[in-house]
This record gives C-alpha cells, structure tokens and sequence, in this order.
C-alpha cells in the first residue's frame, strides 16, 4: 500500500536486518478494491516537529515516487479503524523487525507510527491531502487482470521494457511463455511449464511489482507468514501511459499550507 520516507527508510533497512518471521501473528495484507483501507492517499505527516509527505497505496508505502514498503497486516487490526503491519522493504528478503500501525481519527486525519523492538523511529498525526473517499483515489488497488496486461517500463531504468499478456512475458526483450492464475484483486501469478513462476501486483499509482518466486516453489500461497515474502528477483514496474504520479505531485503542492 516507504514513506516518501526518505530519512527513514535507512532506519527500517536496519531494523530490518534481523527478520522476524512469525506465522502465527499476520493475516495477509489489506483487502483493496470495496474494501479499500482510509490509510490509501497522500497525506501530511506533522511529528510536532516538522512536517513531511506520507503517501500510501492499499498495501505500500511509498518512497519518493515509487512504492517501497510493503504492508503486511497483523492480528489485533480492526479494519475501518486501526491497523497494525509488519514491514518489507522492496528488494530485501524477508521480513523486517519494524511495525507500522495506523489508526483513523477522523475522515481526515490519522495517527502513523513506525517502531520496532519496543523503540519508536517515528510517529504523529497525518493529515488527509488527497480527497477522502479513498475508493475515488488513482492509489487504490482496484484492478482487475486486463488493467495489468499491457506495457511497462522498469521504474528505474526506463529503457527496460515489461510486457505482459494473457500468453507471455517480454521482460527486457527475454520472453517467457506463461499462463496467468488470478489471486486477488490487483494480483495475478505468472505459472511458468505448469509451475508457479512470479507474482504480478498491482502497488498503487501508476505503479505494479513484478515478483519472481524462487526455483522449486511449489505454490503462491504459503511462505513464512501465509505469503511469500522472499523472491530471486523484485522489479518495480511503471504504466507507460501512468497519470497518478502528476496527480500526486498536485496533492503535495499543499503540504505545509493550512488546511480547512
């Protein structure tokens, strides 16, 4: 659904070195499309110090322009009104050691809070920028398998073409013959000679993640925490006609100014 978390995400990095994999604790990460979560827009993070953008997607966080963290939710949520996450960070195995809760406050404001091990790397009230109807925002994860076919571009590397139809996967020009399971909304797994290959997800904004599952993995589901959460490659991918990106950086331009 990190952080245009900028100084932060160096302090997740290194509470995520020690990963903490517990089965028992996480359910999955939040449901998107109808159920799309109050936490998903752009918003204004105030630490009673200064203030900074937070922007989040159903199930990540982002991190300057792109998604970064993933959301992962744990036991004790209360969907509508609180929730508590382990973290991932995009490219690193496993999970981290960091817990990221959000609870509603009001239609516009929320309070955020990153800790780990009992310490606090960072917490305050956020400020709704974007509109408050979550489910009318370019980050909700409300697509369905035909929105994810199509072009890509590699988000850092915009010559690295992606192209995924109902048949085939060019990544880069290295074409791969696969069928498509769906798995939720926003989500398809790639099956590649009757085996599962990669996860496609939708991340948010004009963003998706291509997750390439280690050699010999025998489902897409499972993995320590009911899903998997280690990948031989994670690709951040961007639509090459994406629009969410300008109107993001609309919604930033009111970030300090006052609110009514």
């Amino acid at each position: 659904m990190s952080l245009f978390f900028v100084k932060k995400a160096a302090k997740l990095a290194q509470v995520g070195a020690a990963a903490l994999l517990v089965p028992a604790v996480f359910s999955g990460p939040v449901l998107a499309a109808s159920d799309t979560p109050f936490f998903t827009g752009v918003w204004e993070l105030n630490d009673g110090k200064t203030v900074r953008p937070l922007v989040m997607s159903d199930w990540l966080i982002f991190d300057g322009k792109l998604p970064n963290t993933w959301l992962y939710m744990a036991k004790g949520s209360v969907p509508g009104q609180q929730y508590r996450f382990l973290a991932r960070n995009v490219g690193v195995n496993g999970v981290s050691a960091a817990l990221v809760d959000v609870a509603r406050v009001d239609d516009t404001h929320m309070t955020y809070r990153v800790s780990a091990k009992g310490a606090i790397i960072e917490q305050g009230e956020a400020t709704r920028l974007s509109v408050p109807n979550a489910n009318d925002s370019c980050l909700a994860v409300d697509t369905e398998l035909q929105d994810l076919l199509g072009n890509w571009v590699v988000a850092t590397d915009k010559k690295k073409r992606v192209k995924l139809s109902e048949a085939e996967l060019n990544f880069d020009g290295q074409k791969q013959a696969v069928e498509l399971r769906p798995i939720r909304t926003g989500q398809v797994g790639l099956v590649v000679n009757g085996a599962p290959y990669a996860l496609f997800t939708d991340a948010g904004g004009d963003y998706a993640v291509l997750q390439v599952l280690p050699t010999g993995t025998a489902s897409f589901a499972g993995g320590p925490i009911g899903q998997h959460v280690n990948f031989a490659q994670e690709v951040v991918l961007r639509r090459t006609n994406g629009r969410c990106d300008a109107a993001i950086a609309g919604r930033l331009k009111l970030l300090g100014k006052p609110h009514k």
